[in-house]
């Protein structure tokens, strides 16, 4: 009976330290938590075969890419790894010996950062980790990916974001076209772009806001632009947020109420 005691307690610490093993090796990305992420590691290893051609060859087909790649922040910002020999379209593209080799194709012998952001994530790693924050785009997720956002190529980029000259929302109205208007009265934090308000990676405030409850509010309308903000807005303030107390609850713009009521 001791020995089977005994036994026992040894498989389930046995049990507990593969578990935590697994665990760990989850957390630090080492065991792939799908197929998806299992087919990135394949594309890797399969990769590390691979070697650096020079962006000039990526030219002989991409020429529209390329063009505009070099017009691009990208292009300006990067530094080419003495070690690797990887520059230009290479450096996130990862070497393109075998995608020229077998004549190219999509997603023949080459990185696409649309399928495994990990590549954004390499210079990006603020981003990676405001993802992991609880409410988050879901990129880690597959469920969408930075270039559903950003034009890495887009030589009309604003400065460091990847996104478009034509507005700062263009990049978010692709998916919420109702806060896009057009609206009779629009709030005036729209102007400066959803980045006024919204932390658009990941934050750890519901509808990934900067701020909590009338703390974002009270980012614009401090006491020196509204001075009568809290005299009006203090005795609801118990009830909710500006726009959860039953008052401007059309804080993108309204057709109805020039106080964004409705």
């Amino acid at each position: 009976m001791r020995t089977e005691r005994l036994s026992m307690i040894g498989k389930t610490k046995a049990l507990i330290l593969v578990l935590a093993v697994v665990f760990g090796l989850f957390w630090a990305g080492g065991v792939p938590s799908s197929q998806a992420d299992q087919n990135k590691v394949n594309e890797q290893l399969y990769l590390k075969k691979a070697t650096y051609v020079g962006m000039e060859v990526c030219e002989t087909c991409h020429d529209k890419e390329y063009k505009e790649y070099k017009l691009s922040s990208h292009y300006r910002a990067f530094v080419k790894n003495d070690t690797t020999g990887a520059e230009g379209c290479e450096t996130c593209h990862g070497p393109g010996s075998i995608h020229v080799d077998n004549g190219g194709g999509v997603g023949v012998g080459i990185i696409n950062p649309k399928r495994n952001p990990e590549i954004c994530f390499t210079c990006h790693t603020d981003k990676k980790m405001q993802f992991r924050l609880p409410y988050h785009h879901p990129v880690l997720e597959g469920k969408m990916s930075c270039t559903d956002c950003h034009d890495p190529h887009g030589i009309d980029a604003r400065p460091w974001t990847a996104t478009s000259e034509d507005g700062v929302n263009q990049a978010c109205f692709k998916c919420h076209t109702d806060k896009r208007g057009p609206f009779i009265w629009k709030h005036d934090a729209l102007k400066e772009g959803c980045t006024t308000c919204h932390q658009v990676h990941g934050s750890v405030n519901d509808k990934m806001l900067i701020a909590r409850d009338l703390n974002l509010c009270l980012r614009c309308h401090a006491v020196v632009t509204s001075p009568t903000f809290y005299g009006h807005a203090g005795g609801r303030w118990a009830e909710g947020t500006c726009w959860s107390a039953g008052c401007h609850q059309a804080v993108h713009g309204s057709n109805f109420n020039a106080h964004l009521r409705y």
